[in-house]
């Protein structure tokens, strides 16, 4: 009898033993593929966001665009400074008027005029000429320098420019073109003057439709 009531006894206490090991590897079993299923969803998008590259500035703008260009430090810039500024064209006239007869366009030429907006954005002041850095180019490849001399559309650009970071300024740069010339594109070059190297990062293009 007592044999019996001990092994019943054992019987339980091992069934017991049993079951309780049973539910702790059950509820193991349910927690990691949860913890692991929840760290690997967090962990792909999160990986998919940092690697995607950032947006790249465009070679090519379109007539109101803005494009950021580098230039190097010049008149009252510190040499270790940046001279960076965003220069928008913000219009062209294909067919300009002189605000003065003295800067009428030559025979068999006409006059054409951009308008810019230039922002001075680097930590140095952006010292340049306001209009030896603009050309016109025609659907033959051939470049036009800008000129001094006022539109009757606005005020032109200043001819020496001198920016401290976050100053800007707004005007207009007239060409002479041949009367037959279809003007394709506007640039803006960033200190043209006795420039050398690092033409992409200093020049901007501005193609019209």
């Amino acid at each position: 009898m007592h044999r019996s009531i001990a092994s019943a006894a054992s019987a339980v206490v091992l069934a017991a033993a049993l079951v309780a090991c049973g539910g702790s590897d059950g509820d193991n079993a349910k927690a990691s593929p949860t913890k692991g299923t929840g760290s690997s969803s967090s962990a792909q998008p999160g990986g998919g966001q940092t690697q995607e590259p950032p947006a790249s500035t465009p070679d090519s703008a379109g007539l109101g665009d803005t494009l950021s260009l580098e230039g190097r430090p010049g008149l009252g810039s510190s040499s270790t400074g940046t001279v960076t500024a965003d220069i928008t064209l913000d219009q062209y006239e294909d067919h300009a008027q002189p605000k003065f007869q003295s800067f009428e366009a030559g025979p068999g030429k006409r006059l054409v005029a951009a308008k810019f907006t230039i922002v001075s954005t680097g930590d140095s002041t952006y010292g340049d000429t306001g209009n030896m850095g603009a050309k016109v180019v025609d659907s033959t490849g051939s470049v036009y320098a800008a000129k001094p001399g006022i539109p009757t559309v606005g005020d032109s650009l200043d001819l020496v420019l001198s920016l401290r970071p976050g100053e800007e300024v707004t005007g207009w740069v007239i060409f002479d073109v041949p009367q037959s010339a279809k003007i394709t594109a506007v640039e803006y070059e960033m200190n043209a003057a006795g420039l050398g190297l690092d033409l992409d990062e200093r020049a901007g293009k501005w193609t019209l439709g």
